[in-house]
């Protein structure tokens, strides 16, 4: 029987582990031998049946092209935004999404090259503290656009909760709103591919004790597009 490599190359990428289905494409588009080694390391037993079945397509002489099939479908995957609920707040019974918390530091930690920090309220443990040194001290440029009491005479927080982070410092000074207008904005933003948005300010009531929710975005261009538009934003200047 004549497999047919679209079918199955599409089924893969929908079903496998991603980083397997990597793996798997580029076995196949080296041929049968590096194929039966990694059917030796496949730990799961779908990995393990793919590879079989990739031996197959092998042996039809349509590895290359399955390998082909595969890899696109991957690179197309990765395009698409995947969208989490992040939540503060008591346990539900509906057992989804992750803990604010837990989704700041993180994504704060996974940072290559960029993180842009938007906050009203801003005042975090030291958790997220040491995460953004760290950050900092392995190259990642820091952006951090907060509010600040100078412009807004009703904001009660603390205009600068990181006098010692290697950071680039923006605001939206007074002059530039509307009256009575606030920087209210709450974004995460790491490497431009990732983004949180949501309800919680930096601080520790937010992030560890309000009832509060958020979606973290994964993939696909909103992540760009949100950093593009905050630091784009007509009347913010740097300090």
């Amino acid at each position: 029987m004549t497999l047919d490599p679209t079918v199955i190359a599409g089924r893969w990428a929908d079903e496998l582990p991603r980083e397997f289905a990597r793996q798997l494409a580029l076995a196949l588009r080296i041929g049968p031998p590096a194929l039966l080694l990694l059917r030796s390391e496949a730990a799961l037993p779908s990995s393990a049946a793919a590879v079989r079945t990739a031996l197959e397509l092998a042996e039809q002489g349509e590895g290359p092209y399955a390998a082909g099939v595969l890899a696109g479908r991957l690179d197309a995957l990765d395009e698409r935004p995947r969208i989490t609920a992040v939540w503060t707040g008591p346990e539900s019974d509906s057992e989804s999404g992750r803990l604010t918390l837990a989704v700041v530091a993180d994504l704060i930690d996974e940072a290559q090259a960029e993180i842009l920090l938007v906050s009203y309220a801003t005042l975090p443990g030291e958790n997220v503290r040491r995460a953004l040194d760290a950050a900092a001290n392995r190259g990642v440029a820091i952006t951090l656009l907060l509010e600040r009491n100078l412009d807004n005479p009703n904001f009660t927080g603390h205009g600068d909760p990181f006098p010692h982070l290697r950071a680039r410092r923006l605001a939206w000074p007074a002059e530039a709103r509307p009256a009575r207008a606030s920087m209210h904005g709450k974004v995460l933003i790491v490497d431009r591919r990732t983004a949180l948005v949501g309800s919680a300010n930096l601080t520790g009531h937010a992030l560890e004790r309000n009832l509060e929710c958020g979606l973290l975005v994964r993939g696909g261009d909103v992540p760009g597009r949100i950093a593009d538009h905050l630091l784009g934003v007509r009347g913010v200047v740097e300090t």
